[in-house]
């Protein structure tokens, strides 16, 4: 006989083993590969959702400021656009749905007003309809809106159906700034339900921002909403001037196949390579002939900082002479002397609404002369020149002081009146003058163009008439500065996040005329504007979208976790199925030796007889993986839906994976066929054919040192257990970045399946040479308990294999949480906040003022708004970085916190390093960076952020700040987000404008009232309150989840473990053959010996699962303690119990085994 036959002919006689250890094999490899195979099939997933909800959308640019519609058709003809990319002009905002409707049951109810907020409004048109995978659902014209499905489902609406949409009016002047429209913020729009699309629906799922969730989507006519925004192309009545249609977005198709990256490198050129005019920049140049210059001035009157600098930079180079003038409007001037004069006096001294200019004075054209009548020029940061008009009022001397009075700018738009004082230095002459030059002042619609102050467009309540004398200034001068300060001061006290200059003049070059001037200035200004800095760069969202289809999470790595014991089982498993095959052949072993065979030769056989079932098993296992992976991906669409938040995910094998998970299968397999075959080399020929299989062991004296351990340990355990019962453990952080909450859970846990092992260790010990006394039952059970001991080490081994399976598993159930049940606490993660709101447009009034609440008809008389605080945030958008997006995010949505918070505090942290955190916000850090805080979850699942990491900022945020993870959140409302204080958020976003964001503290009882209250009373705002609680449960659904999918793979993995439990038993049973024959010689029957074996195997899995059990729940009583803790017991009970019950059966092949013995042969080994 060769060796191939001897091989084959050996698994094939003892088959029984061979298909046992094969099940185990490809239960192992079906586990491995599987897990690589459902990572697969969601980054594939994820990529293709990619591709169906862009459609053919390559590139996008969005954002705040809206240009021409004709730049679409004037960058189609650019040379790096032409045959090379589709392109389309749209409207991206945020808006927000109503509609009336009866619920299809309730035919004679009344109709409800059902609101839908954050919903994205795109207005289109074919352009577009024809880059997007529609499915030839036609697009929407005059007055129509498509839905998709998760909108018509929330507003109970039909085709047919008429909607109303609530949209922001764009504003040029900044809504939260002196001069900023606060009234008119939204318009309403009465639309037709033409199609509602379908869930599966591609355009219906159109998005930018990778996310695999359904999107709140509403797709209107283009031409529709310009029309009721009045951005549409209009003529001036009086100027004759027309006015181009606008749009904020532009969408990009490539027409042929290329490379993304290299087309978005073609597309990053300067603004006018790529069409940009001045004017779509919020931009525009003033020639002023009548004084020889041209002035720079913005839209929103103030200049922002990267247009000065640009300007700046560009004068330099074309060696231009400037001056940079900043104008602010004064309520009042008089002289301090006249202060005390009675009211109706002082006025007739009065000038009211002035505007006053800061600027250096110069003596040469064209920024010069100013000629003093009185005095002299030159200013120091408290004096202020008047012109003669203004003197003319004042009747004011070189050396008097006036008294200025001003609208400040507070943080909720609030405007109150504060004064200054200056000491005049001189009075400057309005004939042949620079001074009388009223483009000084930029031109706002509304104001500087009206008749009479009367005829202003009232951007704060005025005090009108004025004296007869500011009036009379107006109608001959208009905006004409009255005074004159430096430009420092007036930064300093007119200071704005959105710019430090209201103009930026500029001389033309010597010999060259104001036109030529203009022309090179611009041309150069757009060629070094940087683009990104306003948002105007094409993004690759396409493939933004690719790259982030690797996920937050390595659901390979995942998938791991989840099935680390049935991997680990099965590891345990094979190597032990192996070692009971060749114990069973002991005496072959021992008969080859004795023939001749070498020890390395057995060895060999043996090996090669593992690797051809490894081999087999692991190609059965990789098949039985694909439909694994299947059935995995179903879960996650169904029963594990909480975890993904999305339906259109499908199996994907990569022939890679496939071979990986192979090749891994088989090392793990083999490694655990080595572990099995390494103590035969110890055992003599001699000892081989009288069937030993290991050498004796004698058992060592009782240490006392176990009994002193368990003692020490119990009151240990006792102690930690009371203290976290009574919240003594900081939540800070311990060391190495984890709390001692987290040491706490580890060390309880670690010490009480030790001291539980040991107890057990002492016990069997303890009855390892005890008399087994009595009858029934009760005797067969103290029987079955000194079996166990006989081996105390293997039975060891298996019930802590078994505890710590256990442990794990109920550890994991224990960490249920429902916030439904938690109160507002405030070390809690609702912070004591009962509501959280947001609104679709910015709100610049305090809701906790009760005059701003009566202006918007909340009834501030009613008891329940007295007991009721609102929070408000600044808010940044960016991706959506919770649990619930489940694609590669880089930079999420940022709230900025404002000071009243930062004291307040509240809210529970984890691992953070200061006992008051949210002062951590107010920080100054060495390197620079901007401290931020953020939920836990979101740090290190989402962003992969610890504390002190680092998270880089956009390029056309601020490309070399950074931010700098100061403390983190536990379980907060505020996953998905960042948190900075208000004042860094200014200066990182000076563009944002209002609140957005709201906690609100309030009474249980008055919760429907005040949501309502305020979702009626604020609609125009898109105002939405939802409770904390519904939020929380909401991103716990995702962590549930997951538990719930390890509860149920790990619970496998542990039966796995109980079958392993019932190898050894039958490995216990094969070498006491002789010991359950004599028993059954002396008169035992079948069934007491079976029920012997069934006891043995009984304890020892009860005692695993209770030690398992018992310290997952003392490691886990912080959370068990705590308000919101939901634990399942009774899926956790049935879990454990189907193991006990399933193991139990297992156990019945060592009871076949133990009885099937033949009797006479036993006997005579004994």
């Amino acid at each position: 006989m060769t060796k191939k036959q001897l091989v084959f002919q050996n698994l094939f006689y003892d088959w029984r083993t061979s298909f046992a250890l094969l099940l185990g094999i490809i239960a192992g490899t079906t586990v491995i590969t599987g897990a690589l195979v459902v990572g697969d099939s969601v980054r594939g997933s994820l990529r293709q959702m990619t591709y169906d909800r862009l459609g053919r959308v390559d590139f996008a640019m969005t954002g705040q400021r809206f240009f021409r519609e004709e730049l679409a058709k004037e960058m189609a003809t650019r040379p790096g656009f032409k045959n090379r990319f589709d392109i389309a002009p749209a409207l991206a905002m945020t808006g927000s749905l109503e509609s009336q409707t009866r619920d299809s049951n309730e035919k004679n109810s009344n109709k409800k007003i059902r609101r839908a907020n954050q919903i994205n409004i795109y207005a289109v048109d074919n352009r577009f309809w024809e880059m997007a995978s529609h499915a030839e659902v036609v697009c929407p014209v005059e007055n129509e809106v498509i839905l998709n499905a998760p909108v018509a489902k929330q507003l109970n609406v039909k085709t047919g159906d008429k909607i109303t949409l609530w949209i922001a009016v764009p504003s040029s002047i900044p809504r939260d700034s002196l001069l900023g429209e606060r009234d008119e913020m939204s318009r309403e729009l009465e639309l037709n339900v033409k199609t509602i699309l379908p869930e599966d629906s591609r355009v219906g799922r159109f998005g930018l921002k990778p996310n695999q969730q359904l999107p709140f989507n509403a797709f209107v006519s283009l031409s529709t909403l310009q029309q009721t925004l009045e951005i549409d192309r209009r003529r001036n009545r009086k100027t004759r001037v027309i006015t181009p249609a606008k749009v904020n977005a532009l969408f990009l198709a490539a027409t042929t196949k290329i490379e993304n990256e290299s087309a978005a490198t073609s597309l990053q050129q300067p603004l006018d390579k790529l069409g940009f005019r001045l004017a779509d920049l919020g931009l525009h140049i003033i020639e002023n002939k009548k004084q020889g210059y041209l002035s720079l001035e913005s839209d929103q009157m103030i200049l922002d900082e990267t247009s000065i600098q640009t300007a700046e930079q560009v004068a330099a180079s074309l060696n231009l002479k400037t001056s940079a003038v900043m104008v602010y409007l004064a309520n009042e001037i008089y002289k301090a002397t006249d202060a005390k004069l009675p009211e109706k006096q002082r006025r007739k001294k009065t000038s009211f609404y002035s505007i006053v200019a800061g600027l250096k004075l110069q003596n040469k054209k064209p920024f010069g002369p100013f000629p003093m009548t009185h005095g002299s020029q030159q200013l120091a940061p408290n004096e202020i020149v008047i012109n003669t008009e203004l003197n003319k009022v004042l009747n004011a001397q070189v050396g008097d002081e006036l008294v200025m009075k001003y609208h400040a700018v507070e943080s909720h738009g609030n405007l109150p009146e504060k004064e200054e004082r200056f000491k005049v230095t001189g009075i400057v002459s309005l004939n042949h003058s620079a001074a009388n030059d009223r483009h000084l002042t930029p031109v706002i619609k509304g104001v500087t163009d009206a008749n009479s102050f009367a005829d202003w467009n009232q951007p704060f309540p005025m005090k009108l008439p004025v004296p007869k004398h500011d009036d009379d200034y107006w109608n001959n001068y208009r905006a004409t500065p009255k005074s004159f300060i430096t430009l420092a001061a007036a930064q300093q006290i007119w200071k704005s996040r959105y710019g430090q200059l209201t103009s930026f003049r500029i001389a033309p070059a010597e010999g060259e005329t104001l036109a030529e001037t203009k022309r090179k200035f611009q041309q150069q200004f757009l060629n070094q504007f940087p683009p990104e800095k306003q948002g105007m760069i094409f993004q690759p969202v396409k493939q933004i979208g690719l790259q982030a289809a690797a996920g937050t999470t390595d659901f390979s790595g995942l998938f791991f976790g989840f099935s680390f014991f049935i991997i680990l089982s099965a590891v345990i498993l094979i190597g032990l199925l192996f070692r009971l095959s060749v114990e069973r052949r002991s005496r072959q072993i021992g008969l080859l030796q004795a023939v001749g065979f070498s020890v390395n030769a057995i060895r060999n056989l043996l090996f090669t007889e593992g690797l051809i079932l490894v081999l087999v098993g692991a190609t059965a296992g990789t098949f039985f993986a694909i439909g694994y992976a299947q059935l995995m991906i179903y879960g996650l669409k169904t029963w594990w839906y909480g975890a993904m938040g999305t339906r259109f995910l499908n199996l994907y094998v990569q022939p890679m994976s496939l071979g990986i998970g192979f090749v891994i299968a088989v090392i793990v397999a083999m490694g655990a066929i080595g572990w099995a075959l390494r103590q035969f080399k110890y055992l003599s020929t001699r000892a081989l054919l009288a069937g030993a299989i290991e050498p004796e062991q004698r058992d060592s004296k009782p240490n006392r040192w176990l009994i002193r351990f368990n003692g020490v340990s119990l009151i240990l355990i006792a102690l930690l257990a009371a203290m976290a019962t009574w919240g003594i453990i900081p939540a800070t952080e311990a060391f190495g970045g984890l709390s001692w909450r987290t040491v706490l859970f580890f060390l309880v846990g670690i010490i009480s399946l030790t001291t539980s092992l040991t107890l057990l260790a002492h016990g069997l010990h303890s009855v390892r040479f005890s008399a087994v006394q009595g009858k029934g039952l009760m005797a067969l059970l103290r029987l079955s308990i000194r079996n166990a001991a006989r081996h105390r080490q293997r039975s060891l081994l298996t019930v802590g294999l078994i505890a710590s399976a256990t442990f794990v598993l109920v550890a994991v159930v224990a960490g249920h949480r429902n916030p439904a049940v938690e109160k507002p606490e405030l070390s809690s993660g609702n912070g004591g906040f009962r509501f959280v709101a947001q609104a679709d447009q910015p709100i610049f009034f305090n809701l906790n003022n009760k005059k701003e609440r009566e202006k918007q008809n909340i009834s501030s008389n009613n008891k329940i708004w007295q007991e009721t605080s609102i929070m408000s945030f600044r808010v940044h958008r960016g991706e959506n970085a919770s649990c619930l997006n489940i694609y590669q995010t880089q930079l999420p949505t940022i709230l900025g916190v404002p000071q009243k918070m930062i004291e307040r505090s509240g809210f529970k942290f984890a691992d953070t390093k200061s006992n008051s955190p949210w002062q951590l916000l107010n920080q100054q850090l060495d390197s620079g960076n901007i401290p931020v805080l953020g939920d836990m979850n979101t740090l290190m699942y989402s962003l992969h952020k610890g504390i002190d990491s680092q998270i880089d900022l956009p390029a056309e945020i601020a490309p070399t700040q950074k931010l700098q993870v100061a403390g983190m959140f536990d379980g907060s409302v505020f996953q998905g987000v960042l948190l900075m204080s208000e004042e860094n958020f200014l200066k990182l976003f000076p563009n944002e404008s209002g609140y957005r964001y709201f906690l609100i503290e309030a009474n249980k009882e008055n919760e429907q009232e005040i949501i309502e209250t305020l979702e009626t009373r604020l609609s125009p705002y898109g105002f939405d309150v939802e409770l904390i609680s519904h939020r929380l449960a909401s991103f716990l659904a995702v962590q549930n989840t997951y538990l719930s999918t390890f509860q149920t793979l790990g619970g496998l993995g542990l039966l796995l473990g109980t079958f392993g439990l019932a190898t050894v038993m039958l490995r216990n049973v094969f070498e006491r053959r002789s010991e359950l024959a004599l028993l059954r010689a002396i008169g035992f029957q079948e069934r007491e010996i079976a029920l012997l074996v069934l006891l043995e195997n009984g304890f020892l899995l009860s005692c695993g699962l209770l030690a398992g059990t018992v310290s997952a729940l003392l490691a886990m009583l912080p959370h068990l303690t705590s308000t919101g803790a939901d634990v399942p017991l009774l899926s956790g009970s049935l879990t454990l119990a189907g193991i006990f019950v399933l193991g139990m059966l297992a156990a019945f092949f060592a009871v076949i085994e133990a009885i099937r013995s033949p009797l006479l042969t036993a006997l005579r080994s004994e």
